[in-house]
């Protein structure tokens, strides 16, 4: 017989939401293992000592956590949720009969706290994982990945006609202070990296090189008015150009591959731009000292390479050969005469010294012209009349010093164990916790975004189950040759 079922409601005076939420329940883990209590002492300064009662801190860090954990895109959608999952309102410390946080709310204590609470809510989590041995130190591994903006490339108007606007909203929107002073007024929080202020630092505009730039970027000309920190990044998988940032993480070489350092950029700064601030920060702030850093070719600039080998780190990072873009003979086959110091070309004409360039930071070495012009084989080495030209960097020595790491096998164990060690990272936050595109928009908010999410990324390794390191498992193949030993002579 076919049943109907009636909504019939019952009022039920004994029910405890502590009785609803089972026992094995992942929140109560959470709960258990992570004290949130902490970032009270983070936000102290953005109250006052009276006036209405706001929302609790360490509600709202659970609330960003739940966000997480669940994928949920908004604050609204999250609150939405919150009422009806009896889970939710356990952590957050909500009984059934209390309303919860309004999701303005969030939006706005967000806004209050800004980046650099964030940052040091950030910092705290890699405090505790240090706290707990999950941090090695000893290898950096370092990589970036593209985030799309939460923009249309279709909305970009003129730069000009945007900082012209921004300026007279300034101008007519300044508050005069009761002293008589006036304020400004901005949105850009900072980010402190022991001084360096890299939120400041890389914000999008160019930064100036030793070589003259002749390149100009559509970012230079164009910003979009949706987002005006986000700029345009090559192609994903084929389609046309987005807008979007870049994501850029340095993982500890530690099994539990710890987020140490995590920094949005616009995508106009490339990924090995900020690599030496990164490193330099994570030395200082975490006290590490790290032996090795290892990143992909975009990484291998003599910037970086140099300034990592005057660090006392190895840089385990290949370089992009340029040689084959022609037909001429590359570098390499030129010998270089230590003696003389000057390079032989492969007819045997000697190449001197001809300049220093000092803006450049490099060594410029030609031969004659009158054997260039005469040579047999000047169609494969040179179309200039004044002879071939071979540049050597000033900090060559170290250079090739780092170029006799890739022959060992200690450099090629890093390059296997980085292709496993970075990525699945990226894919965990694409898959699972929203990656592919930022919710939120300018890089203030990206960035803060981004942090939560590796500070996520970190309290799930810190909350993962560990065996105790002196036991071994039942199934490692120790423990049977130790079984089958005690028994043969029992």
């Amino acid at each position: 017989m076919m049943d109907i079922k009636e909504r019939k409601f019952k009022v039920h005076p004994q029910v405890c939401l502590e009785q609803l939420v089972p026992e094995d329940h992942f929140y109560r883990k959470v709960e258990d293992e992570l004290d949130l209590s902490f970032v009270r002492d983070l936000v102290k300064d953005y109250y006052s000592s009276f006036g209405r009662p706001s929302v609790d801190p360490v509600v709202f860090f659970k609330l960003q956590l739940i966000m997480f954990f669940e994928g949920i895109r908004s604050e609204r959608q999250l609150m939405g949720q919150v009422p009806v999952n009896m889970a939710f309102r356990w952590y957050i410390g909500y009984d059934l009969d209390e309303n919860v946080p309004n999701h303005s709310s969030l939006t706005k204590i967000r806004d209050r706290y800004g980046v650099e609470v964030f940052q040091r809510f950030f910092e705290h989590i890699v405090e505790l994982c240090i706290q707990a041995g999950l941090v090695w130190g000893k290898e950096l591994y370092f990589d970036g990945t593209k985030v799309h903006a939460n923009a249309n490339i279709n909305s970009m108007i003129p730069r000009f006609y945007h900082n012209a606007q921004q300026h007279l909203e300034e101008l007519f929107n300044t508050q005069q202070n009761p002293d008589g002073t006036v304020d400004l007024g901005t949105d850009q929080e900072e980010v402190r990296y022991g001084g360096r202020k890299l939120f400041q630092k890389y914000d999008g505009t160019r930064i100036t090189g030793r070589r003259r730039n002749v390149y100009r970027r559509k970012a230079d000309y164009w910003v979009n008015k949706t987002d005006p920190d986000a700029s345009p990044m090559s192609r994903f998988t084929g389609d046309r150009a987005k807008l979007g940032y870049h994501t850029h993480y340095v993982i500890d070489g530690g099994k539990e591959r710890i987020i140490l350092a995590a920094l949005v950029t616009p995508a106009s700064i490339m990924d090995n731009t900020p690599m030496l601030d990164l490193v330099r920060w994570i030395r200082f702030r975490w006290r590490l000292h790290p032996d090795i850093a290892v990143g992909d070719a975009k990484y291998g600039t003599v910037y970086n390479i140099v300034g990592l080998e005057q660090d006392g780190i190895r840089a385990y990072t290949p370089t992009s050969d340029f040689s084959q873009k022609n037909d001429f003979y590359p570098a390499h086959h030129f010998q270089y005469d230590t003696e003389r110091d000057l390079f032989i070309c492969p007819q045997g004409h000697f190449m001197p010294l001809y300049k220093r360039s000092y803006s450049e930071q490099r060594f410029l070495y030609r031969a004659d012209k009158k054997f260039c012009n005469t040579c047999p084989m000047k169609p494969k080495c040179t179309k200039s009349k004044s002879g071939r030209y071979i540049a050597q960097s000033f900090f060559q020595g170290i250079l090739d010093r780092a170029s006799a790491y890739r022959e060992t096998e200690a450099y090629k164990k890093a390059m296997r164990k980085r292709q496993v060690w970075v990525e699945p990272l990226f894919g965990e936050g694409k898959q699972w916790h929203g990656m592919r595109k930022f919710r939120l928009r300018r890089l203030a908010k990206t960035n803060i975004e981004g942090l939560m999410r590796a500070a996520g990324q970190n309290i799930k390794r810190l909350l993962k189950p560990r065996k105790s390191p002196h036991k071994p498992t039942p199934a490692s193949p120790m423990v049977l040759a130790i079984s089958i030993w005690n028994s043969f002579f029992a």
